[in-house]
């Protein structure tokens, strides 16, 4: 499926370069991507927008390029992979390049997978099955943890452009409390010259590293209770799909980071509306068009805030 996926993509790539070639007037991708079919209506929002409504990207950077995955053990693999899926399309239209960073010790060949299992460490949730149904990824770089590493990675480093952060039962690992160096990470990458997205309960890692203060984000309504109290000085929306302030952007829970992602390629490339339709079409997914929309608030008695 994925082959004959990216086959289309490209197929439809090789058509415009080949039409653009015998044509007098060169069609930009934009132009192309307007001329498909659209998979999905636009509805209408049935919202009304508040006063300090801040849902929207007034940041004036460059198109991203790098992206940054933040990996850490026993983390939910769809907040992670769901926004990549979108992404690595995004590849086609627009240079792009994943950097995937991890605490795990490296190995002398590499650097060490990054476990999704649950363990004593990293999650309330154990094992009592002993089930092996977990996969591993691997990371392209370590988190550096030393003054000489950080300046040995600053080229790397600075390249990124976008950092998420994804979460999983391994947000509540020791690893991620207090000093730990994934959050050190966070305060150290997390500026106004990069992007930040948090994925679903991501936002428990981003609210104790502090980097959430004083700005709006939302997470996952099943848990609301334990992760917004992580982080006091947050300014925690309810009911939200996703939340945009400034260069910081959040998801509710899981699936939501989908949505979020879509918003994300709409806003951040000057195709990005064509982009959407078009990767939403070839994937099946019909995007959460209203950030508004949060019928897990409700279910979950998350009552209206900020």
């Amino acid at each position: 499926m994925r082959l004959s996926i990216l086959t289309t993509i490209l197929t439809l790539l090789h058509l415009h370069l080949t039409t653009a070639a015998i044509l007098p007037h060169h069609k930009s991708n934009l132009e192309l991507l307007k001329s498909l079919p659209k998979p999905y209506p636009k509805p209408t929002n049935p919202f009304p927008t508040p006063a300090n409504n801040t849902n929207s990207n007034s940041t004036t950077y460059p198109t991203p390029k790098t992206y940054a995955l933040l990996l850490f053990p026993t983390f939910e693999i769809l907040d992670a992979y769901g926004p990549i899926e979108i992404l690595q399309f995004v590849g086609h239209f627009h240079p792009t390049r994943l950097l995937i960073f991890s605490l795990q010790a490296p190995y002398s060949s590499g650097l060490a997978p990054v476990l999704t299992a649950p363990s004593l460490a990293s999650s309330p949730i154990n094992n009592p099955l002993n089930s092996s149904f977990y996969p591993t990824f691997n990371p392209t770089h370590p988190i550096p943890t030393t003054d000489q590493q950080w300046e040995e990675m600053r080229e790397v480093l600075e390249s990124v452009d976008v950092l998420i952060v994804p979460g999983g039962d391994g947000v509540y690992s020791p690893d991620l409390e207090g000093e730990g160096r994934e959050l050190d990470f966070l305060r150290r990458m997390v500026g106004e010259d990069k992007y930040l997205v948090t994925v679903c309960i991501g936002a428990a890692v981003a609210a104790r590293a502090g980097v959430l203060d004083g700005r709006r984000a939302t997470t996952n309504k099943m848990v609301w209770g334990e992760v917004t109290a992580l982080g006091d000085k947050v300014k925690w929306v309810s009911p939200a799909r996703w939340v945009v302030d400034g260069n910081v952007w959040s998801s509710s829970g899981v699936t939501a980071g989908l949505d979020l992602t879509f918003e994300f390629v709409r806003q951040m490339y000057p195709d990005g509306v064509g982009m959407a339709n078009l990767i939403a079409g070839a994937i099946e997914h019909e995007p959460v068009m209203d950030w508004r929309y949060d019928p897990f608030a409700e279910r979950f008695g998350v009552p209206p805030q900020n």
